[in-house]
């Protein structure tokens, strides 16, 4: 919750000396070589938002708590430590450089700026409203951008008249741009003394802040500043009116060459015209501005309201606003193991993460120029303190300084999520060799144990799609066909297109309502990391994925198969109507296919050759070693040699392709009187993925170490069996 509007700012900020905070020498390189050649990091920085040329992350402004405040602190490109500047009691702030806005309107009507900025929030910039006070009332101000020019905050702002609805609630007002020009009224010893001074602009209807700013001497002293002008023209209309306003105060362009922070009262999120949130302004030039907590944990809005340890360091890079947790390595790696893991782990596959973890960060250097890693999967999740877990910091601190390295030094050890059995060769990943990283067998299975069962039903309409079994019970009827017949056991009940839940990219395609009767088809264990399905998807539909893709498909799709495969049987090639799909490299094929969990997948749907009755429904596998298809009674098999299939016994029948052999045989025993287990109905021009494994499969796999920490494995064997050849040291 934002604190309600303290309308002495004298309460909040108090200067504040050296001697009362100390802030962590900050610099953006922070390693040094040890004696082993490895790199050392007490500290890195992580990148929430960032405008850097491998992530983007943009965002106009960030909204920051912590539950005893903050203490802030400055510093340029050339200094090494912030200095401390204020310490602050509000336990909400938000921060924005000092750039080009536009002010779309300015009102007294507090109910008619919030609606304005509703409308304005659903479009491409930030919108936010400033409350002000002038001629003794108070008035507000919508913005509209955040933006490096003039002439970006005039596009953005003309984009969005374009909206009927905006124009409308703007009620005539004309935009107007406000930028990083301002003048200065003079520096006062005391707030209360700056804030007798801006009463003497703000009656007469002049625009004016408290800004703090430290003198040569490092000295910070609160100065009175007027307008945030565009243009130098708008500037001197600015000063012609307070010289008029109050003729005795000279006036001088501001010196925004110098650290300086701007205050200001947002109400973007208020309910109430009688609340606000303090909004600083910073420069937006070589100033770095240091925000730390006085007590633990920093929350960040923009990053799901994740709370971080560490200090922020806001500044502006590319152009654009940069946030930056500033954090302790060893407390860092707390938030990846628990963005990564969970209590449940053993101790020594927590410690192999752990240790995985570091290494890969130092391994990093300065990738994003200004920090070493981001808080995403690009680099290795990270998640703050919400996710810690006792466990995983423990396994931090049996670690403390070691790395994985071999002869030439720190290795990059990357991991996946599960490897479905077997861990990938880099090549069939990114289509290059690295001798540490092999395709050996990995004990993945247990991310599926305990998982649900799922029911594949088919609606009184001919639909086909997936329910939880928890949501049917049988009826004890059949259907004129022998299927059993159950019905819902509540009202609205999911059913998906695939045995998982994901209502992202896994959404409900219908409802059951309570009591409704569905014929099953089939069952399926609910898709997991390690085992999954997805679809089925007609060829339509699969085209349509490869579009959005940017794979361009001539006419109809009437074929995708698996062409070739790597030393894990993991795809390496595609074709679709016979023609390779190109991608930037192996792995990328999962995104190409609509986001699969791996590339260690078997196509199975319509081929070529159908069974011998036209009213039974077709399934077959496509793979480089050639087509099978089946009825429910037999299966034809056509090799790659032959001119014409070879029918197989059901019971017998296997699929033997460039990865091993796989059974089409269902996968598991059937309940009595229920489909097997893995027995999939496919109708007409369908096709379904069904694949074991979760990322790209190369080097460690997480549900891998468990496994083989369950077996007896220590940290070090679990490490020493991913990565080849290397050594656990400290750093």
């Amino acid at each position: 919750m934002f604190g309600r509007r303290k309308m002495i700012y004298a309460k909040h900020i108090a200067l504040i000396t050296t001697a009362a905070v100390t802030f962590s020498a900050i610099s953006y390189g922070g390693s040094e070589a040890n004696a082993a050649g490895a790199k050392h990091l007490d500290q890195i920085r992580v990148a929430l938002v960032i405008n850097a040329s491998n992530y983007k992350k943009i965002e106009p402004l960030v909204s920051l708590s912590s539950p005893g405040g903050f203490d802030i602190g400055v510093r340029n490109s050339a200094s090494a430590e912030a200095k401390p500047w204020a310490s602050i009691s509000d336990t909400s702030i938000r921060i924005s450089l000092d750039q080009y806005s536009t002010i779309m309107l300015e009102t007294s009507d507090f109910t008619a700026a919030k609606a304005l900025n509703a409308k304005l929030n659903v479009m491409p910039e930030e919108s936010y409203v400033l409350s002000r006070t002038k001629l003794g009332k108070t008035i507000y101000q919508v913005f509209y951008g955040n933006l490096p020019t003039k002439a970006e905050a005039d596009a953005a702002a003309t984009q969005a008249l374009k909206d009927t609805t905006v124009a409308a609630l703007m009620k005539n007002a004309v935009p107007a741009v406000s930028g990083p020009l301002h003048l200065s009224a003079g520096t006062f010893a005391t707030e209360a003394a700056a804030q007798q001074q801006i009463a003497l602009y703000t009656q007469a209807g002049l625009a004016a802040d408290l800004v703090l700013q430290a003198d040569s001497a490092g000295t910070v002293g609160y100065s009175v500043w007027l307008g945030n002008e565009a243009t130098d023209a708008n500037l001197e209309a600015v000063k012609q009116a307070a010289l008029k306003a109050v003729p005795s105060v000279p006036l001088q362009k501001a010196n925004t060459n110098a650290p300086y922070l701007i205050r200001r009262s947002d109400v973007t999120v208020s309910t109430s015209p009688t609340s606000s949130v303090a909004h600083y302004v910073t420069g937006a030039g070589e100033q770095k501005t240091i925000l730390h907590p006085k007590k633990m944990g920093i929350a960040v809005k923009e990053r799901m309201d994740r709370s971080f340890r560490g200090d922020m360091e806001l500044s502006m890079y590319h152009d654009r606003l940069a946030l930056i947790n500033v954090v302790p390595m060893e407390q860092y790696l707390y938030g990846v193991m628990g963005a990564e893991l969970n209590s449940q782990w053993p101790t020594e596959a927590l410690k192999a993460q752990a240790v995985a973890a570091r290494t890969f960060a130092i391994y990093q250097g300065n990738k994003y120029e200004i920090a070493q890693v981001t808080d995403t999967t690009q680099d290795q999740a990270y998640y703050g303190l919400d996710k810690e877990f006792t466990a995983g910091n423990q396994a931090v601190d049996a670690t403390k300084d070691e790395v994985i390295s071999d002869k030439r030094g720190l290795i990059s050890p990357v991991f996946a999520s599960n490897a479905g059995g077997v861990t990938a060769d880099p090549t069939e990943a990114w289509g290059n060799a690295v001798d540490y990283l092999r395709s050996v067998p990995s004990p993945d299975e247990g991310a599926e144990q305990g998982k649900a069962i799922w029911y594949q039903i088919q609606l009184t309409d001919g639909s086909i799609g997936f329910v939880h079994s928890m949501y049917l019970k049988d009826t004890g009827q059949k259907d004129k066909s022998g299927k059993a017949i159950f019905e819902s056991t509540e009202k609205d009940v999911n059913v998906r297109q695939s045995p998982y839940v994901d209502n992202s990219a896994n959404p409900a395609i219908a409802k059951l309502a309570l009591k409704e009767k569905v014929s099953i088809l089939g069952q399926e264990k609910e898709s997991n990391a390690y085992s999954w399905i997805r679809g089925p998807y007609t060829l339509s539909e699969m085209k349509s994925k490869l579009e959005a893709a940017k794979i361009s498909i001539k006419g109809e799709l009437t074929s995708l198969e698996v062409s070739k495969r790597g030393p894990s049987g993991r795809a390496i090639e595609i074709k679709a109507n016979g023609v390779v799909v190109n991608v930037k490299n192996p792995d990328a094929i999962r995104t190409v296919l609509g986001g699969l969990p791996s590339t260690l997948f078997e196509i199975e749907g319509a081929g070529s050759y159908t069974g011998t009755s036209p009213n039974v429904p077709s399934i077959s596998i496509l793979s480089g070693s050639g087509v099978v298809s089946h009825t429910a009674d037999s299966f034809y098999v056509l090799a790659g040699n032959q001119s014409g299939p070879t029918a197989v016994k059901k019971q017998d029948a296997m699929m033997i392709s460039s990865s091993g052999v796989s059974k089409l045989a269902p996968t598991g025993p059937a309940t009595p009187g229920m489909p097997s287990k893995g027995s999939i109905t496919l109708q007409g021009n369908q096709i379904l993925f069904r694949g074991t494994g979760f990322g790209h499969g190369v080097g460690m796999s997480q549900w891998g170490a468990k496994g083989f920490a369950e077996k007896g494995y220590d940290y070090k064997k679990i490490l020493q069996t991913y990565f080849t050849g290397v050594n656990i040291t400290k750093e």
